[in-house]
C-alpha cells in the first residue's frame, strides 16, 4: 500500500515531508476505518508479539482469541511514533494502564490481556486454532443480518463518543512525533548500519 512506502524514513539525511507523511497516515486510518465498518464480525487470533500495527489490526477486531505466549504492548513509543488509533486502549482497557503502556517499554502477556478487556479469550498454544475456530463456529449460529446490526450497534457506541475524530487526531500527532531528534536518529543509524544495530541501540537506550 502506498502509505507504507512512499517515504521511508532511511532514506533521508534529515526528516521526512510533514504533510506527505500526515496523508500517508491518515490514509492507514482509513484502511482501518473500512475494516471497522465491515458488516460481518472479524476475529483475530493472535501468536506470540502483538505490537504496533498488529495491536491496531487488534484493536478494529470485533473479538480475539490469544495464545498464552501472546504478549501486547507499544514499545516504539519511546522513540518511533504512535498508532494513530493508540489501539483503542483508552475506550478497552482504560487511561492508566493506556498510559503505563505507551509511557514505557512494558509488555503484559494474555493473562493480563483478558483481565483487562483486550482479548475475550486465552488458550494453549496447542489448542488455539479449535478454540478459535468454535467461538466462529459459535458466532455463526447467528444469523448474518442479525450480526450486522448487533455490530452497528456496538459500534456506535464508540463512534459516538468521537472515536474517529480522536483517530484523525492520533495521525497527526504521529506525524508530529516523526519530526522528533530520536526518530530521526533511529533511521540515521539504519541508514549508516542496519536496522538491527538500530534495534540494539534501542534496547540499550530504553529496554
Amino acid at each position: 500500500s502506498e502509505w507504507l512506502i512512499s517515504q521511508y524514513p532511511a532514506n533521508y539525511d534529515g526528516k521526512v515531508d510533514l504533510d506527505r507523511d500526515r496523508q500517508d497516515i491518515l490514509g492507514l486510518v482509513d484502511h482501518w476505518v473500512k475494516l471497522w465498518k465491515f458488516p460481518k464480525p472479524i476475529i483475530a487470533q493472535v501468536q506470540g508479539m502483538c505490537l504496533s500495527g498488529g495491536g491496531e489490526l487488534l484493536a478494529i477486531c470485533d473479538m480475539v482469541v490469544a495464545g498464552e505466549d501472546a504478549q501486547f504492548g507499544h514499545p516504539a513509543g519511546r522513540d518511533l511514533g504512535i498508532p494513530p488509533t493508540v489501539f483503542m486502549w483508552p475506550m478497552l482497557i482504560g487511561m492508566r494502564k493506556t498510559r503505563e503502556l505507551l509511557y514505557t517499554a512494558k509488555l503484559i502477556g494474555a493473562v493480563e490481556a483478558e483481565r483487562l478487556g483486550l482479548v475475550n479469550q486465552v488458550s494453549p498454544r496447542e489448542a488455539l486454532d479449535q478454540q478459535t475456530r468454535e467461538l466462529a463456529l459459535d458466532v455463526a449460529k447467528t444469523p448474518a443480518n442479525h450480526l450486522a446490526i448487533l455490530k452497528s450497534a456496538t459500534n456506535r457506541f464508540y463512534e459516538n463518543m468521537g472515536m474517529f475524530a480522536s483517530w484523525q487526531s492520533g495521525a497527526e500527532l504521529d506525524a508530529i512525533f516523526h519530526q522528533s531528534p530520536a526518530y530521526i536518529a533511529f533511521f540515521k543509524l539504519v541508514k549508516e548500519q542496519g536496522m538491527r544495530a538500530a534495534l540494539d541501540n534501542r534496547r540499550k537506550l530504553y529496554g
